[in-house]
């Protein structure tokens, strides 16, 4: 039984028969490991947010240019 790690739990190692290897596989849930490649931390913090856009200024009207008055 192959010994894997997953995209989705990369810090936790699991083993998995031959058939779910394949699929895993397949579907690019392994981690592909390079030697010496360290693996992230459980505990990792998430990446910061973007700040939300702010909305656009808008210029104040001119008085006597409204078609309103």
């Amino acid at each position: 039984m192959p010994t894997v790690r997953t995209t989705m739990q990369p810090d936790k190692e699991i083993e998995v028969g031959d058939a779910e290897y394949l699929d895993l596989d397949r579907q690019g849930l392994l981690v592909k490991e390079d030697a010496g490649q360290d693996v992230p931390p459980a505990t990792a913090a998430p990446a910061t947010p973007e700040a939300p856009p702010q909305p656009a200024a808008v210029a104040p009207k001119k008085p006597g240019t409204s078609k309103e008055n």
